[in-house]
């Protein structure tokens, strides 16, 4: 099985203003992704390497914002990284991982709309709330060939990333049985924390 970082995502309750946060952080600009059908959300995208980028998420002003990620993202106070993703080819076993941690998951498709019009499609596994929180991957696979890195505007690299939890032990295991390298620090507190290099220098997100 083949696993690796996919993309990093920064909820926020204004994507414009999030965007030009970032740009001041880090020199890059963001551009726009596309939009989530029925999620209420859109993105804006920054590569961080080849096949691995950044997404700020935010609602999008042309969808319904009830009961949904855009109307959860409107309420939120500022900005948060929320969720890491990695990719894999096999999301069987990936499930098979999981549920033997006690994470029970079912298969979903995903697809998002490009700001050119072509759709990206995907398909991921939804994992049950668990002991893990926010140290959970988001694990998917790619059903379509062309990667949203491709095509992100260039300028940031991945520094480090590292997970916080109260429990460490077992989220590395966990990472080891889904073959990923990825630092655990124990901490009181569920965090993750970005760190990245811009044309600026170096920044954190967290």
């Amino acid at each position: 099985m083949g696993m690796k970082l996919d993309h990093f995502a920064v909820s926020s309750p204004d994507l414009d203003a999030a965007a030009i946060h970032f740009e001041q952080l880090s020199g890059v600009r963001p551009e726009p992704g596309g939009s989530h059908p029925g999620q209420g959300t859109r993105n804006a995208l920054v590569s961080l390497g080849p096949d691995i980028y950044l997404a700020l998420d935010g609602p999008d002003p042309e969808q319904p914002l009830i009961d949904n990620n855009g109307a959860r993202m409107a309420s939120q106070e500022g900005s948060e990284l929320f969720l890491f993703a990695v990719a894999t080819d096999d999301l069987d076993h990936s499930a098979k991982v999981l549920s033997d941690f006690g994470v029970m998951t079912r298969r979903i498709a995903g697809s998002r709309q490009t700001r050119t019009g072509r759709i990206l499609a995907w398909e991921y596994l939804e994992a049950a709330p668990s002991v893990f929180g926010r140290a959970m991957p988001h694990i998917a696979t790619w059903k379509t060939l062309n990667h949203p890195a491709a095509e992100a505007p260039k300028g940031c690299r991945l520094s480090s990333f590292e997970v916080f939890h109260p429990e460490a032990d077992h989220v590395e295991k966990l990472y080891q049985a889904l073959g990923l390298d990825i630092k655990v620090v124990r901490h009181a507190q569920i965090a993750l924390r970005l760190t990245l290099n811009g044309t600026k220098g170096e920044f954190r997100l967290e």
